[in-house]
């Protein structure tokens, strides 16, 4: 839903919010198959960078295609545009550090308990 409602915002058309959203619904869904998979450390690993891959090509559409038209309304509204892509960028670049250093990844530089934490407010 953050993702259509900075695509509205900006004036996106209905190809460039369906791409979004399915980048967004690919990126989750290999993150999750990366996360429930048993096979072992390299297979997670794998599913962890195809979901990562998703992210870095949706990335590219929130500072491209979509930057692009919220430029072209009016200042206020590219102002809380750029605010907003911006929040979401940063918050969401925490998501794929946090799975890989923490228990779902194989690192496992941070425990259970700081992991959770960090995802808890990851999704506030």
């Amino acid at each position: 839903l953050l993702l259509l409602d900075l695509a509205l915002l900006a004036g996106a058309s209905r190809n460039t919010i369906a791409t979004l959203v399915g980048l967004d619904v690919a990126m989750i869904l290999t993150g999750l198959i990366g996360a429930l998979a048993t096979e072992g450390a390299a297979f997670r690993i794998a599913w962890w960078g195809i979901s990562t891959g998703f992210f870095v090509v949706l990335l590219y559409f929130l500072v491209g295609t979509l930057t692009q038209n919220a430029a072209q309304k009016s200042g206020d509204v590219a102002s809380l545009f750029g605010t907003l892509r911006n929040l979401i960028i940063v918050l969401w670049s925490a998501y794929p550090i946090v799975w890989i250093i923490g228990t779902e990844g194989t690192i496992e530089l941070i425990g259970l308990g700081p992991e959770t934490a960090a995802f808890m407010v990851l999704d506030l």
